[in-house]
């Protein structure tokens, strides 16, 4: 029976409610990373707690974290702030992308890595009871995905093969969406078992359709961000794919930045972000985008023998 795995246990699919499909809550990149930029790190549970609160506030049903083990998971955040809040918290295995990646990746087999994130689904994350309900993917070049990525492409695969759990993946602008979505394919992987994140920072209607034809899932992940695309010309891709059938789309705002969340002093949070989407979405979309698509997409059977 197909079950979505949150931190505090699995649930089914139709008690998900409304979800931001890409989102964080704790990071803490590698410290070159925050020196060249200060505004990367979330570590306050606190903070965690208020801005998920207010989300529930508006509605909000479940948030997908998608920190990794490598850009400063925390397993112990996520459980207190699913324990403090109503909100259903989806934690993400995998890796965030090759520039983040620890030094093991080059000396560590893909069965060994995928190993690794197969026991973060069944077993739990960082130690804790927390179990991840989706693989992480993700590329950090917009011309090619490099030898390491690749790796580690391979591992992802494999272990969404051995659990079951989804794929969601990090697109660097927008770009190789296409090469994700057919190296997936071309691993075993079911394309209604991939989502391709960030595609909204690269708003050509040809790519875009050329990512969807793959049959994979699309995410527009960055709303309420003024140095990205417009959210209008969000609207209005959204609605055109919709017209030709590409439905499978899923939005978010990929807050994960301090300067993103009133209650580290930013804006527009997680409750902000779920309400400027609605106000531009016809009723139906919005629906569809945030209900109806993440509880199919974020739904698997665990396999057999597989905790």
């Amino acid at each position: 029976m197909p079950v979505i795995r949150t931190v505090l246990g699995d649930i089914a699919p139709e008690s998900l409610g409304v979800t931001l499909c890409h989102e964080h809550l704790f990071t803490n990149p590698p410290k070159w990373a925050q020196d060249k930029d200060p505004d990367m790190v979330l570590d306050r549970v606190d903070a965690a707690i208020g801005e998920v609160t207010d989300f529930d506030s508006l509605g909000g049903g479940a948030l997908v974290e998608m920190t990794t083990a490598d850009y400063g998971r925390r397993g112990d955040g996520l459980l207190a702030v699913a324990r403090a809040t109503p909100v259903h918290i989806i934690s993400a295995s995998g890796y965030q992308k090759g520039i983040y990646y620890p030094e093991s990746v080059a000396t560590e087999s893909v069965e060994e890595i995928a190993a690794r994130f197969a026991a973060d689904v069944t077993a739990g994350v960082d130690g804790t009871s927390a179990r991840a309900g989706v693989i992480k993917f993700g590329t950090c070049r917009t011309d090619e995905i490099r030898a390491d990525e690749r790796k580690v492409q391979k591992a992802v695969a494999r272990a969404h093969l051995e659990t079951g759990a989804p794929i969601s993946t990090h697109c660097q602008a927008g770009t190789l969406g296409d090469l994700q979505a057919n190296g997936f394919a071309d691993l075993g992987v079911d394309p209604d078992h991939v989502l391709i994140g960030h595609l909204d920072r690269n708003l050509d209607y040809d790519y875009l359709r050329k990512v969807a034809k793959t049959g994979v899932w699309l995410g527009f992940d960055h709303w309420t961000k003024p140095k990205y695309p417009s959210d209008d010309l969000r609207v209005d891709h959204i609605r055109r794919l919709a017209d030709e059938g590409f439905t499978k789309i899923m939005v978010s705002g990929d807050l994960g930045r301090p300067s993103y969340q009133p209650h580290h002093g930013g804006t527009p949070g997680f409750a902000g972000l779920l309400k400027q989407i609605r106000d531009r979405l016809p009723a139906d979309i919005a629906e569809r985008v945030f209900v109806q698509n993440p509880r199919t997409f974020f739904a698997f059977t665990p396999r057999e023998g597989v905790a």
